[in-house]
Protein backbone atom coordinates (compact mmCIF):
# COMPACT_ATOMS: atom_id res chain seq x y z
CA UNK A 1 0.00 0.00 0.00
CA UNK A 2 1.31 3.42 -1.05
CA UNK A 3 1.51 6.44 1.63
CA UNK A 4 0.24 10.00 -0.50
CA UNK A 5 2.19 12.74 1.31
CA UNK A 6 0.64 16.23 0.81
CA UNK A 7 2.61 19.27 -0.20
CA UNK A 8 2.58 20.40 3.85
CA UNK A 9 3.95 17.26 5.13
CA UNK A 10 6.80 17.97 2.03
CA UNK A 11 7.52 21.01 3.53
CA UNK A 12 7.84 19.73 7.64
CA UNK A 13 10.19 16.65 5.96
CA UNK A 14 12.17 19.24 4.67
CA UNK A 15 12.20 21.60 8.07
CA UNK A 16 13.14 18.60 9.83
CA UNK A 17 15.91 17.70 7.51
CA UNK A 18 17.11 21.05 7.77
CA UNK A 19 17.23 21.23 11.50
CA UNK A 20 18.90 18.05 11.47
CA UNK A 21 21.53 18.70 9.49
CA UNK A 22 22.16 22.16 10.98
CA UNK A 23 22.76 20.28 14.90
CA UNK A 24 25.17 18.37 13.38
CA UNK A 25 27.24 21.23 11.75
CA UNK A 26 26.68 22.81 15.22
CA UNK A 27 28.02 19.89 16.83
CA UNK A 28 30.60 19.40 15.01
CA UNK A 29 31.72 23.41 15.01
CA UNK A 30 30.98 24.01 11.25
CA UNK A 31 27.88 26.28 11.79
CA UNK A 32 27.46 28.45 15.13
CA UNK A 33 23.44 28.60 15.77
CA UNK A 34 24.30 29.89 19.31
CA UNK A 35 24.56 33.47 17.43
CA UNK A 36 20.39 32.99 17.16
CA UNK A 37 19.58 31.00 19.94
CA UNK A 38 21.77 33.34 22.40
CA UNK A 39 24.06 30.47 23.37
CA UNK A 40 27.00 30.87 21.32
CA UNK A 41 30.51 31.82 22.96
CA UNK A 42 30.01 34.84 20.41
CA UNK A 43 27.54 36.35 22.70
CA UNK A 44 28.11 38.67 25.87
CA UNK A 45 30.15 40.76 27.01
CA UNK A 46 34.48 40.43 26.11
CA UNK A 47 37.14 40.61 28.20
CA UNK A 48 39.40 43.15 27.80
CA UNK A 49 42.77 41.55 30.36
CA UNK A 50 44.81 44.97 29.36
CA UNK A 51 42.67 47.51 31.58
CA UNK A 52 42.59 47.08 35.67
CA UNK A 53 40.29 44.98 37.12
CA UNK A 54 37.32 46.80 38.45
CA UNK A 55 35.49 45.27 41.82
CA UNK A 56 31.91 46.87 42.91
CA UNK A 57 32.45 48.82 46.04
CA UNK A 58 28.71 48.34 47.06
CA UNK A 59 26.62 45.80 47.10
CA UNK A 60 26.07 44.32 43.96
CA UNK A 61 24.23 40.69 42.94
CA UNK A 62 26.91 37.35 42.38
CA UNK A 63 25.97 34.81 39.97
CA UNK A 64 23.12 33.37 40.75
CA UNK A 65 25.44 29.94 39.90
CA UNK A 66 28.55 28.56 39.01
CA UNK A 67 28.78 26.02 36.94
CA UNK A 68 32.24 24.15 36.94
CA UNK A 69 33.00 21.48 34.66
CA UNK A 70 35.32 19.23 35.80
CA UNK A 71 36.19 15.52 35.36
CA UNK A 72 37.08 12.29 37.89
CA UNK A 73 39.97 13.71 39.05
CA UNK A 74 41.48 14.33 42.87
CA UNK A 75 43.31 17.68 41.72
CA UNK A 76 39.79 19.42 42.13
CA UNK A 77 39.78 18.38 45.84
CA UNK A 78 40.32 22.19 46.70
CA UNK A 79 37.09 23.25 44.82
CA UNK A 80 35.36 19.99 46.20
CA UNK A 81 36.65 21.02 49.99
CA UNK A 82 35.57 24.60 49.44
CA UNK A 83 31.95 23.57 48.42
CA UNK A 84 31.34 20.50 50.52
CA UNK A 85 30.80 18.19 47.88
CA UNK A 86 29.42 18.43 43.98
CA UNK A 87 26.62 21.00 45.10
CA UNK A 88 27.18 23.65 47.46
CA UNK A 89 26.68 22.74 51.00
CA UNK A 90 25.52 24.72 54.11
CA UNK A 91 28.42 25.76 56.29
CA UNK A 92 30.73 25.52 53.58
CA UNK A 93 33.59 27.81 52.46
CA UNK A 94 31.49 28.67 49.23
CA UNK A 95 27.74 29.05 51.07
CA UNK A 96 29.87 31.73 53.42
CA UNK A 97 30.98 33.73 50.85
CA UNK A 98 27.15 33.71 48.98
CA UNK A 99 27.82 31.56 46.42
CA UNK A 100 26.45 28.35 44.86
CA UNK A 101 28.46 26.67 42.58
CA UNK A 102 27.81 23.33 40.73
CA UNK A 103 30.47 20.91 39.65
CA UNK A 104 29.94 19.12 36.83
CA UNK A 105 31.45 15.93 35.91
CA UNK A 106 32.51 15.83 32.36
CA UNK A 107 35.02 13.11 31.33
CA UNK A 108 35.52 13.77 28.29
CA UNK A 109 38.13 16.96 27.38
CA UNK A 110 36.32 18.02 23.93
CA UNK A 111 32.74 17.76 25.85
CA UNK A 112 34.15 19.92 28.27
CA UNK A 113 35.62 22.50 26.18
CA UNK A 114 32.03 22.47 24.33
CA UNK A 115 30.03 22.92 27.32
CA UNK A 116 32.28 26.21 28.01
CA UNK A 117 31.82 27.29 24.43
CA UNK A 118 28.03 26.85 24.66
CA UNK A 119 27.40 28.48 27.71
CA UNK A 120 26.31 24.83 29.41
CA UNK A 121 29.13 25.85 32.21
CA UNK A 122 31.09 29.16 33.39
CA UNK A 123 34.61 27.93 34.46
CA UNK A 124 36.51 24.86 33.03
CA UNK A 125 38.58 22.34 34.77
CA UNK A 126 41.60 21.74 32.05
CA UNK A 127 45.18 21.07 31.80
CA UNK A 128 47.91 23.95 29.93
CA UNK A 129 48.24 21.55 27.48
CA UNK A 130 44.88 20.52 26.64
CA UNK A 131 44.23 24.25 27.03
CA UNK A 132 46.82 24.99 24.04
CA UNK A 133 43.90 22.96 21.59
CA UNK A 134 41.03 24.73 23.51
CA UNK A 135 42.23 28.18 22.93
CA UNK A 136 42.87 28.13 19.42
CA UNK A 137 39.66 26.49 18.63
CA UNK A 138 37.88 28.53 20.71
CA UNK A 139 39.39 31.90 18.81
CA UNK A 140 38.33 30.34 15.32
CA UNK A 141 34.91 30.40 16.74
CA UNK A 142 35.12 33.56 18.52
CA UNK A 143 34.55 32.24 21.94
CA UNK A 144 36.57 34.26 24.35
CA UNK A 145 37.94 32.80 27.81
CA UNK A 146 41.08 33.35 29.79
CA UNK A 147 43.07 31.21 31.93
CA UNK A 148 43.09 32.71 35.26
CA UNK A 149 43.83 30.10 37.99
CA UNK A 150 46.43 27.30 38.83
CA UNK A 151 44.65 24.03 40.88
CA UNK A 152 47.92 21.73 40.61
CA UNK A 153 50.61 20.24 39.41
CA UNK A 154 50.94 16.48 38.99
CA UNK A 155 53.78 15.07 41.19
CA UNK A 156 53.89 11.40 39.78
CA UNK A 157 50.48 10.49 39.23
CA UNK A 158 51.02 10.63 35.18
CA UNK A 159 53.89 8.45 33.74
CA UNK A 160 55.12 6.29 30.90
CA UNK A 161 55.58 2.32 31.98
CA UNK A 162 57.51 -0.06 29.62
CA UNK A 163 57.90 -4.19 29.46
CA UNK A 164 61.24 -5.39 30.12
CA UNK A 165 64.39 -4.35 28.04
CA UNK A 166 62.66 -0.77 27.92
CA UNK A 167 64.84 1.46 30.37
CA UNK A 168 64.94 4.56 28.59
CA UNK A 169 63.05 7.31 26.45
CA UNK A 170 64.86 6.16 23.34
CA UNK A 171 64.21 2.44 23.61
CA UNK A 172 60.68 2.92 22.88
CA UNK A 173 61.58 3.15 18.84
CA UNK A 174 59.87 0.22 16.85
CA UNK A 175 57.64 -0.17 20.08
CA UNK A 176 53.75 0.00 20.43
CA UNK A 177 52.59 2.57 22.89
CA UNK A 178 48.98 2.99 24.56
CA UNK A 179 47.57 6.46 25.04
CA UNK A 180 44.94 8.41 25.11
CA UNK A 181 45.12 10.88 22.36
CA UNK A 182 44.78 14.84 22.56
CA UNK A 183 44.66 14.18 26.70
CA UNK A 184 48.09 15.38 29.20
CA UNK A 185 48.98 11.73 28.44
CA UNK A 186 49.54 12.24 24.49
CA UNK A 187 51.43 15.05 25.61
CA UNK A 188 53.70 13.67 28.18
CA UNK A 189 54.22 11.26 25.39
CA UNK A 190 54.85 13.31 22.95
CA UNK A 191 57.52 15.91 25.26
CA UNK A 192 59.55 13.24 25.91
CA UNK A 193 59.78 11.25 22.32
CA UNK A 194 60.78 15.42 21.50
CA UNK A 195 63.10 15.82 24.29
CA UNK A 196 64.84 12.29 23.56
CA UNK A 197 67.61 11.52 20.76
CA UNK A 198 65.42 9.59 18.76
CA UNK A 199 64.89 11.06 15.10
CA UNK A 200 61.84 12.61 13.40
CA UNK A 201 61.41 9.35 11.33
CA UNK A 202 61.31 8.10 14.81
CA UNK A 203 58.80 9.42 16.27
CA UNK A 204 56.78 9.39 13.70
CA UNK A 205 56.77 5.67 13.46
CA UNK A 206 55.99 5.53 17.18
CA UNK A 207 53.01 7.18 17.00
CA UNK A 208 51.76 5.65 13.37
CA UNK A 209 51.60 2.59 15.44
CA UNK A 210 50.38 3.57 18.79
CA UNK A 211 47.31 2.17 19.91
CA UNK A 212 44.45 5.09 21.12
CA UNK A 213 42.03 4.16 23.51
CA UNK A 214 38.79 6.39 24.87
CA UNK A 215 40.10 7.08 27.90
CA UNK A 216 43.19 7.30 30.48
CA UNK A 217 42.41 4.00 32.13
CA UNK A 218 42.73 1.28 29.08
CA UNK A 219 46.40 1.85 28.34
CA UNK A 220 47.15 0.25 31.90
CA UNK A 221 44.94 -2.92 31.32
CA UNK A 222 46.32 -3.25 27.96
CA UNK A 223 49.91 -2.67 29.23
CA UNK A 224 48.96 -5.46 32.59
CA UNK A 225 47.64 -8.08 29.53
CA UNK A 226 50.63 -7.75 27.82
CA UNK A 227 48.83 -6.28 24.19
CA UNK A 228 51.57 -3.18 24.35
CA UNK A 229 55.39 -2.46 24.94
CA UNK A 230 54.46 0.45 26.97
CA UNK A 231 52.01 2.59 28.00
CA UNK A 232 50.99 6.24 29.33
CA UNK A 233 48.82 5.90 32.57
CA UNK A 234 48.01 7.39 35.92
CA UNK A 235 48.04 6.39 39.32
CA UNK A 236 46.56 3.43 40.66
CA UNK A 237 46.41 1.86 37.29
CA UNK A 238 49.90 2.76 36.21
CA UNK A 239 51.82 1.24 39.73
CA UNK A 240 49.23 -1.96 39.52
CA UNK A 241 50.10 -2.53 35.48
CA UNK A 242 53.61 -2.69 36.45
CA UNK A 243 53.16 -5.05 39.34
CA UNK A 244 51.33 -7.19 37.22
CA UNK A 245 54.01 -7.66 34.38
CA UNK A 246 57.59 -8.81 35.79
CA UNK A 247 60.51 -7.24 34.82
CA UNK A 248 58.18 -3.77 33.49
CA UNK A 249 59.14 -0.76 34.71
CA UNK A 250 58.48 3.42 34.93
CA UNK A 251 60.54 5.03 32.29
CA UNK A 252 59.54 8.06 33.42
CA UNK A 253 56.80 10.12 35.28
CA UNK A 254 55.97 13.44 36.56
CA UNK A 255 58.09 13.26 39.40
CA UNK A 256 61.07 13.88 37.13
CA UNK A 257 58.73 15.94 34.51
CA UNK A 258 57.53 17.89 37.70
CA UNK A 259 56.85 20.97 35.96
CA UNK A 260 54.80 19.53 33.04
CA UNK A 261 51.72 18.48 33.45
CA UNK A 262 49.10 21.41 35.17
CA UNK A 263 46.06 21.79 36.08
CA UNK A 264 44.05 25.45 35.39
CA UNK A 265 40.55 26.76 35.25
CA UNK A 266 39.51 28.73 32.28
CA UNK A 267 36.54 31.32 32.71
CA UNK A 268 34.29 32.21 29.90
CA UNK A 269 34.58 36.00 28.91
CA UNK A 270 31.06 35.68 29.27
CA UNK A 271 30.74 35.13 32.83
CA UNK A 272 33.81 36.93 34.00
CA UNK A 273 32.54 40.17 32.44
CA UNK A 274 29.52 40.12 34.31
CA UNK A 275 30.43 38.76 37.89
CA UNK A 276 34.13 40.10 38.20
CA UNK A 277 33.53 39.98 41.76
CA UNK A 278 32.22 36.24 41.76
CA UNK A 279 35.14 34.81 40.03
CA UNK A 280 37.83 36.63 42.75
CA UNK A 281 35.12 34.85 45.29
CA UNK A 282 35.43 31.54 43.55
CA UNK A 283 39.36 31.73 43.81
CA UNK A 284 39.67 33.16 46.98
CA UNK A 285 37.46 30.10 48.23
CA UNK A 286 39.42 27.25 46.66
CA UNK A 287 42.74 28.63 48.40
CA UNK A 288 41.10 28.79 51.47
CA UNK A 289 40.14 24.82 50.72
CA UNK A 290 43.64 23.91 50.05
CA UNK A 291 44.92 25.33 53.14
CA UNK A 292 41.79 23.73 54.90
CA UNK A 293 43.39 20.29 53.45
CA UNK A 294 47.04 20.88 54.21
CA UNK A 295 45.80 21.29 58.02
CA UNK A 296 43.24 18.10 57.56
CA UNK A 297 44.00 16.02 54.94
CA UNK A 298 42.15 13.23 56.32
CA UNK A 299 38.77 15.18 56.02
CA UNK A 300 39.82 15.61 52.56
CA UNK A 301 39.92 11.79 51.65
CA UNK A 302 36.99 11.05 53.52
CA UNK A 303 35.10 14.04 51.40
CA UNK A 304 36.39 12.19 47.81
CA UNK A 305 34.93 8.82 49.00
CA UNK A 306 31.62 10.33 49.53
CA UNK A 307 31.25 11.34 46.18
CA UNK A 308 29.62 8.21 44.29
CA UNK A 309 29.81 9.75 41.09
CA UNK A 310 33.64 9.90 41.38
CA UNK A 311 33.83 6.12 42.38
CA UNK A 312 36.98 6.81 44.29
CA UNK A 313 37.41 5.14 48.28
CA UNK A 314 38.98 6.87 50.78
CA UNK A 315 42.03 5.25 50.74
CA UNK A 316 42.54 5.14 47.15
CA UNK A 317 42.11 9.18 47.30
CA UNK A 318 44.61 9.56 49.12
CA UNK A 319 47.23 7.07 47.31
CA UNK A 320 46.27 9.43 44.11
CA UNK A 321 46.72 12.80 45.75
CA UNK A 322 49.97 12.00 46.76
CA UNK A 323 51.16 12.09 43.35
CA UNK A 324 49.94 15.92 43.33
CA UNK A 325 50.64 19.09 44.18
CA UNK A 326 47.73 21.17 45.10
CA UNK A 327 48.35 24.64 44.09
CA UNK A 328 48.37 27.79 46.50
CA UNK A 329 48.45 31.37 46.36
CA UNK A 330 52.55 31.57 45.84
CA UNK A 331 52.35 28.29 43.44
CA UNK A 332 49.93 30.57 41.00
CA UNK A 333 52.01 33.52 41.52
CA UNK A 334 55.13 31.73 40.44
CA UNK A 335 53.42 29.18 37.62
CA UNK A 336 51.52 32.70 35.76
CA UNK A 337 54.52 35.17 36.32
CA UNK A 338 54.35 38.69 35.73
CA UNK A 339 53.44 40.08 32.32
CA UNK A 340 55.60 39.90 29.30
CA UNK A 341 58.19 37.59 31.89
CA UNK A 342 59.08 33.81 31.63
CA UNK A 343 56.88 31.18 33.08
CA UNK A 344 55.93 27.54 33.56
CA UNK A 345 52.67 28.33 32.12
CA UNK A 346 54.07 29.85 29.11
CA UNK A 347 56.73 27.44 28.97
CA UNK A 348 54.24 24.58 29.03
CA UNK A 349 51.71 26.04 26.51
CA UNK A 350 54.53 26.55 23.93
CA UNK A 351 55.56 23.41 23.71
CA UNK A 352 51.83 22.13 23.65
CA UNK A 353 51.24 24.46 20.72
CA UNK A 354 53.51 22.63 18.76
CA UNK A 355 52.42 19.27 19.13
CA UNK A 356 48.93 20.56 18.24
CA UNK A 357 50.33 22.32 15.14
CA UNK A 358 52.32 19.01 14.00
CA UNK A 359 49.25 17.32 15.05
CA UNK A 360 46.93 19.77 12.77
CA UNK A 361 44.80 19.98 15.21
CA UNK A 362 44.94 24.09 15.26
CA UNK A 363 45.85 26.51 12.58
CA UNK A 364 47.65 29.06 14.22
CA UNK A 365 49.93 29.62 17.29
CA UNK A 366 48.86 32.28 20.32
CA UNK A 367 51.70 34.35 22.58
CA UNK A 368 50.79 32.92 25.39
CA UNK A 369 50.33 36.32 27.29
CA UNK A 370 47.29 36.89 25.25
CA UNK A 371 45.56 33.03 27.15
CA UNK A 372 46.20 34.52 30.85
CA UNK A 373 44.30 36.68 32.99
CA UNK A 374 46.38 37.07 36.23
CA UNK A 375 43.71 39.76 37.29
CA UNK A 376 41.44 38.11 39.71
CA UNK A 377 44.28 36.64 41.92
CA UNK A 378 45.93 40.46 42.42
CA UNK A 379 43.12 41.18 45.11
CA UNK A 380 43.90 38.10 47.39
CA UNK A 381 47.65 39.64 47.46
CA UNK A 382 46.93 40.77 50.86
CA UNK A 383 44.75 37.63 52.26
CA UNK A 384 47.65 34.85 51.13
CA UNK A 385 51.15 34.23 51.77
CA UNK A 386 53.53 34.87 48.40
CA UNK A 387 56.61 32.74 50.24
CA UNK A 388 56.83 29.34 48.37
CA UNK A 389 55.61 26.43 50.60
CA UNK A 390 57.21 23.87 48.72
CA UNK A 391 61.23 23.21 49.23
CA UNK A 392 63.94 23.29 47.11
CA UNK A 393 64.95 20.65 45.20
CA UNK A 394 68.40 19.09 46.55
CA UNK A 395 70.26 17.35 43.56
CA UNK A 396 72.34 14.90 43.90
CA UNK A 397 75.00 12.85 40.99
CA UNK A 398 73.67 9.68 40.19
CA UNK A 399 75.33 6.56 40.90
CA UNK A 400 77.63 5.31 38.71
CA UNK A 401 76.35 3.19 35.49
CA UNK A 402 72.78 4.96 35.95
CA UNK A 403 70.89 4.75 32.93
CA UNK A 404 69.92 8.04 31.14
CA UNK A 405 66.31 8.28 30.54
CA UNK A 406 67.42 10.21 27.80
CA UNK A 407 70.12 11.20 25.65
CA UNK A 408 69.51 14.27 23.06
CA UNK A 409 72.42 14.98 20.41
CA UNK A 410 72.53 18.34 19.73
CA UNK A 411 74.77 20.56 17.02
CA UNK A 412 75.94 23.41 19.39
CA UNK A 413 78.29 25.44 16.89
CA UNK A 414 80.96 27.35 18.25
CA UNK A 415 83.94 29.79 16.77
CA UNK A 416 86.95 27.73 15.23
CA UNK A 417 89.05 26.80 18.37
CA UNK A 418 87.34 28.48 20.88
CA UNK A 419 84.46 27.99 23.06
CA UNK A 420 82.58 31.22 22.61
CA UNK A 421 78.59 29.83 21.18
CA UNK A 422 77.53 30.87 17.70
CA UNK A 423 75.12 33.36 18.11
CA UNK A 424 72.69 30.75 16.13
CA UNK A 425 73.70 28.07 18.49
CA UNK A 426 71.51 29.52 21.91
CA UNK A 427 68.38 29.09 19.83
CA UNK A 428 69.41 25.15 19.98
CA UNK A 429 70.72 25.89 24.07
CA UNK A 430 67.09 27.52 24.69
CA UNK A 431 65.16 24.17 23.20
CA UNK A 432 67.86 22.35 25.97
CA UNK A 433 66.70 25.15 28.57
CA UNK A 434 62.75 24.44 27.63
CA UNK A 435 63.20 20.63 28.41
CA UNK A 436 64.89 21.03 31.73
CA UNK A 437 62.51 23.36 32.78
CA UNK A 438 59.67 21.31 32.78
CA UNK A 439 62.07 18.21 33.79
CA UNK A 440 62.86 20.07 36.49
CA UNK A 441 63.73 17.11 38.77
CA UNK A 442 66.48 15.67 36.91
CA UNK A 443 70.51 15.89 36.72
CA UNK A 444 72.15 16.36 33.21
CA UNK A 445 75.37 15.53 31.73
CA UNK A 446 76.61 18.09 29.21
CA UNK A 447 79.22 15.95 26.99
CA UNK A 448 81.39 17.95 24.59
CA UNK A 449 82.44 16.10 21.92
CA UNK A 450 84.79 16.91 18.28
CA UNK A 451 85.90 15.42 15.36
CA UNK A 452 89.60 13.53 15.09
CA UNK A 453 91.04 16.02 13.16
CA UNK A 454 93.98 17.80 15.40
CA UNK A 455 95.91 16.62 18.39
CA UNK A 456 93.61 14.21 21.18
CA UNK A 457 94.77 16.25 23.64
CA UNK A 458 93.93 19.60 22.29
CA UNK A 459 90.23 18.35 21.26
CA UNK A 460 89.72 16.44 24.63
CA UNK A 461 90.61 19.89 26.70
CA UNK A 462 88.34 21.97 23.75
CA UNK A 463 85.63 20.05 24.14
CA UNK A 464 85.74 20.00 27.75
CA UNK A 465 85.99 24.03 27.71
CA UNK A 466 82.98 24.03 25.49
CA UNK A 467 80.97 21.60 27.39
CA UNK A 468 81.07 24.56 30.13
CA UNK A 469 79.92 27.19 28.16
CA UNK A 470 76.64 25.45 27.42
CA UNK A 471 76.70 25.20 31.37
CA UNK A 472 77.88 28.43 31.88
CA UNK A 473 74.87 30.07 29.54
CA UNK A 474 72.04 27.91 31.30
CA UNK A 475 73.12 29.16 34.37
CA UNK A 476 72.80 32.41 34.01
CA UNK A 477 70.11 32.82 31.56
CA UNK A 478 67.96 30.19 33.51
CA UNK A 479 69.42 30.31 36.77
CA UNK A 480 70.08 26.50 36.81
CA UNK A 481 72.32 25.33 39.74
CA UNK A 482 75.39 24.18 38.90
CA UNK A 483 75.15 21.32 40.83
CA UNK A 484 72.46 20.30 38.96
CA UNK A 485 74.73 19.55 35.74
CA UNK A 486 77.76 17.86 35.09
CA UNK A 487 80.29 18.60 32.33
CA UNK A 488 82.38 16.14 30.25
CA UNK A 489 85.17 16.49 27.30
CA UNK A 490 85.20 13.23 25.42
CA UNK A 491 87.33 14.83 22.26
CA UNK A 492 87.35 12.43 19.15
CA UNK A 493 86.87 9.43 21.72
CA UNK A 494 82.89 8.59 21.52
CA UNK A 495 81.77 9.21 17.40
CA UNK A 496 78.79 8.72 16.39
CA UNK A 497 79.81 8.00 12.49
CA UNK A 498 83.27 8.27 10.30
CA UNK A 499 85.79 10.54 10.72
CA UNK A 500 86.75 10.02 7.12
CA UNK A 501 84.18 11.84 5.38
CA UNK A 502 83.02 15.82 6.38
CA UNK A 503 79.65 14.42 6.98
CA UNK A 504 80.47 11.90 9.26
CA UNK A 505 83.11 14.67 10.95
CA UNK A 506 80.40 16.76 11.47
CA UNK A 507 77.98 14.48 12.75
CA UNK A 508 80.78 13.93 15.48
CA UNK A 509 81.16 17.54 16.45
CA UNK A 510 78.12 17.12 18.96
CA UNK A 511 76.95 17.64 22.37
CA UNK A 512 75.27 15.19 23.83
CA UNK A 513 72.96 16.14 26.72
CA UNK A 514 72.39 12.99 28.97
CA UNK A 515 69.23 13.27 31.24
CA UNK A 516 68.94 11.22 34.90
CA UNK A 517 66.30 11.32 36.99
CA UNK A 518 67.33 12.91 40.46
CA UNK A 519 68.48 10.49 43.43
CA UNK A 520 67.24 13.02 45.97
CA UNK A 521 63.87 13.24 44.72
Amino acid sequence: MSIRIEKGGWILIFLIGLALVGYSLNKYGVLDLGKWTGASGRTGERVDTSKPLVLPTADVAEASEVRVRVNIWVGCVGGLVANGGLDTAAGSIYANKGLKVSFKIIDDWTEGAAALATNNVDIMLTTVDVWAKDYAQFQDKGVGAYAFFMVDWSRGADGVIGRQGINSIEDLAGKTVAFAPYTPSHFLLWNGLKGSGLSTAQRNEIFSRAVHTKDGIEPATLFAQGKVDAAVAWDPDMSDAVAKRPGSKKIYDTRVANRLIADILVVSDRFAARYPQTVVKFAEGWLEGVEFIRANPSRAYTLIGTIKDFNIPTDLAKTMLEGVRLADYADNIRFFGVQGGDSDYANIFKQAQEMYREERMIKRTSDPEATVDRRYLAPLSGRFSTASTEPPIEYTAPPKGAVPIATQHRSIYFETNSAKMGLDSRAVVDEIASFMRAYENTVVDIEGNTDSTGPREYNMQLSKARAEAVKRYLMGKYSFPAVRMRTVGNGPDHPMDTNATPEGREKNRRTDIKVYPNPAR
